[in-house]
């Protein structure tokens, strides 16, 4: 199906991770996706553009990438609110950020 090649392909694309507790590893762009870093609604949107072909795979790794590195930023400056932030950081995150064009 469509949905198993999409997940194929974000599972075989790996990001090396500089932030939080993939820090050092090679990680799969799926994983990353669906970590505690990336708020539902982000993951939604992301996979309804990726599908859409509006973004490429390079593209959500850079998406996701960004927000794991402002979420840990957040929590070495306040570990109380790095949830919230996390989350504003989420909803605020415009994809146009990650066009790599």
């Amino acid at each position: 199906s469509q949905e198993q090649q999409l997940k194929t392909s974000l599972k075989s694309a790996t990001v090396y991770v500089t932030a939080g507790e993939f820090q050092g590893q090679n990680v799969s762009v799926l994983d990353l996706l669906f970590s505690k870093y990336i708020p539902q609604g982000k993951r939604q949107e992301l996979l309804e553009l990726y599908r859409a072909g509006i973004l490429t795979t390079e593209q959500v790794a850079a998406v996701v990438t960004t927000i794991i590195n402002r979420t840990e930023d957040a929590n070495t400056r306040s570990p109380h609110e790095a949830v919230t932030r996390a989350e504003e950081n989420g909803d605020d995150f415009s994809t146009q950020d990650a066009q790599l064009d």
